[in-house]
C-alpha cells in the first residue's frame, strides 16, 4: 500500500514513465522492494529529498505524510 501512495505522488508530479523511474531508481537505492511502514516511507522521502528539485518536494511531502502515520525518523 505504502508504494502506491508514494507512487502516485511521484506520477501525479511527473507522469508515468519519469515517476516510475524515479520510484525505481530511490527504492535501490535505499534497499528495498516495498513501503510497508511509516519509517520506510520517511526513508524514501529523505532520499528523493537528496535528489532536489521537484524531488525535493515531494520528499517533504512524503516525509511529512510518514511522521503524521508515526515515522519516527
Amino acid at each position: 500500500m505504502g508504494n502506491q501512495i508514494v507512487l502516485k505522488k511521484l506520477v501525479n508530479a511527473m507522469g508515468p514513465k519519469k515517476g516510475q523511474s524515479m520510484m525505481n531508481e530511490i527504492m535501490s537505492q535505499i534497499g528495498l522492494d516495498e513501503l510497508k511502514t511509516a519509517d520506510e516511507r520517511f526513508k524514501f522521502g529523505l532520499a528523493l529529498i537528496g535528489r532536489g528539485g521537484v524531488g525535493k518536494l515531494l520528499g517533504q511531502s512524503i516525509t511529512m505524510q510518514a511522521r503524521l502515520h508515526g515515522a519516527h525518523g
